[in-house]
């Protein structure tokens, strides 16, 4: 034995041992022979089709991880469309909740934007300050949610741990990714602010003031 090995699962540990190769044929009576090639593949989701080239090119049984696995492929296409549908009702929500901010600031402040509108303010300069508002606002909350799941990860990946101390689970920052909720939460902003911002622009100064 030159060596134990932990797999950090124990139904896998019981079942695995690793040896060479000569080893391996001499204990299962397949000199020169083995029964199982794995190929690693850089994209994991072309396994299929490169199963299937081998199997043309070259007779042998070629079989991808999507195949063996076809249940927990079937499960991570599932959570793949899960997510996708989480984060398009949570776009919604936050895009609804910023328009009915402005909505409601549009109400509370139609006299001065008719105050405003008579001492000459066009109507795109109204349009623009409740755009510009709503952006706020999706930035805004973009930048203090990621500021807020950073700390909850941080703490998470602190205090849980493997057995020996380790992180369990690696986390990584992608900043790309960062970059891409910040001006997707502010494009959000920037849309649900359009329709209160239309509103505003088209009062009527006299009516505004009026109340």
């Amino acid at each position: 034995m030159a060596g134990i090995f932990d797999l950090g699962n124990k139904g896998a540990n019981a079942r695995s041992v690793f040896v060479s190769l000569r080893t391996a044929q001499s204990l299962l009576g397949l000199i020169g022979g083995v029964t199982l090639l794995d190929i690693t593949v850089k994209d994991v989701y072309a396994a299929q089709g490169i199963a299937q080239q081998l199997n043309t090119l070259t007779g042998l049984q070629a079989d991808s991880w999507i195949k063996t696995n076809e249940q927990f492929f079937t499960a991570v296409r599932a959570q793949t469309t899960a997510n996708t549908a989480i984060r398009f009702f949570v776009a919604m929500s936050v895009g609804f909740g910023i328009a009915s901010v402005l909505v409601v600031s549009v109400v509370q402040r139609s006299r001065e934007i008719g105050i405003l509108r008579a001492m000459g303010i066009s109507r795109g300069q109204i349009l623009r300050v409740f755009l510009l508002q709503g952006g706020l606002l999706g930035l805004g909350g973009a930048l203090v949610g990621t500021a807020m799941g950073g700390m909850a990860l941080a703490l998470w990946q602190h205090w849980q741990r493997n057995p020996d101390g380790s992180v369990m689970f690696p986390l990584s920052m992608d900043s790309q990714l960062l970059m891409q909720a910040v001006l997707l939460a502010t494009l959000t902003g920037l849309l649900a602010a359009l329709a209160p911002a239309l509103r505003a622009a088209r009062l009527d100064p006299v009516v505004a003031i009026r109340g």
